[in-house]
């Protein structure tokens, strides 16, 4: 059977979507900027509130060329508008008390996000951009979050500076989780197995990231949790950023192949989705001087 082009597709999803949903709810397929890559969503909205994309136009379209009927692929998108909790932006907008304890940093490449960094208060840090986001709930599924923009801080009469040292406190207080790679169950096994026994040694390579596995690569910042692993390994880290959610850790031991290390990265990178990564530099944590840098 020959199957539907893209923008076919798109539009015979629409349609199915639109005679489910009420009148009050509008399906649209939205432009979404991830990590300076412009790529197509099925958003929702309904009444005021902002369109929220729920799932990425090319994943569906994937779906249904491996035999997946458009029916299934709306009903996919149901799912998934039903299973977000109803968070209205105003609770939690509307007094910066309110929003306070909600508030943590997180992390981005600087070069390929610059132009929405423009309306987003952040700090450069190496090559990334750390920045805000409000962290609206937390549930088995995952996060939801949005991101604190300029505006914002306009709305609850604070400065930059205010919005920093609340970003800070809370974020010391975030759970962050170091594992074996062994013991991360779904890792990409093409990952793995690139870092599994590099050496004919035993295999000490290690991945944090938070517990949702969302944006987890922030945990780097935490230079509190990079010492004491240093310590307890009784060596400097090579730090490979896997994707925005984690990061690997890799004991110096004297032997490794900056490189090679390197390599891996840029190779990762290429089974994520562009808009997943962070970089494509490898960086070093130095235990004698609590500090990061990037090698070069």
């Amino acid at each position: 059977m020959k199957h539907m082009d893209y923008d076919e597709f798109k539009e015979r999803l629409l349609d199915e979507l639109r005679e489910r949903l009420r009148k009050s709810i509008r399906a649209e397929i939205i432009q979404v900027n991830k990590n300076g890559v412009i790529r197509e969503a099925v958003g929702m909205e309904e009444g005021l509130n902002e369109m929220k994309p729920l799932v990425y136009v090319e994943n569906l379209y994937d779906q249904y060329c491996i035999g997946a009927a458009v029916s299934t692929c709306a009903g996919f998108v149901m799912g998934l508008y039903k299973a977000i909790p109803e968070f209205h932006t105003e609770q939690y907008f509307e007094t910066w008390e309110e929003v306070k304890p909600k508030i943590t940093i997180r992390l981005v490449n600087w070069e390929w996000n610059r132009d929405e960094l423009t309306e987003i208060p952040y700090r450069k840090y190496l090559d990334l951009a750390v920045y805000c986001r409000i962290i609206l709930g937390k549930n088995e599924n995952g996060v939801i979050s949005n991101v604190v923009r300029k505006s914002m801080l306009r709305y609850w009469k604070i400065s930059e500076s205010e919005l920093w040292e609340t970003a800070k406190v809370n974020f010391q207080r975030e759970e962050f989780l170091i594992r074996h790679i062994d013991d991360e169950i779904g890792y990409p096994k093409c990952y793995l197995d690139k870092f599994a026994n590099l050496y004919g040694k035993k295999d000490e390579t290690y991945v944090l990231t938070n517990e949702y596995r969302n944006h987890g690569a922030s945990a780097m910042l935490r230079l509190d949790i990079l010492g004491e692993f240093a310590e307890k390994m009784d060596g400097d880290l090579f730090i490979l950023p896997s994707s925005l959610n984690e990061v690997i850790l890799l004991p110096d031991r004297k032997d490794r192949d900056t490189d090679f290390l390197r390599s891996l990265v840029q190779k990762n990178n290429r089974n994520y989705a562009v808009d997943e990564e962070l970089s494509e530099n490898l960086y070093y944590y130095r235990r004698d001087k609590n500090r990061i840098g990037v090698v070069l």
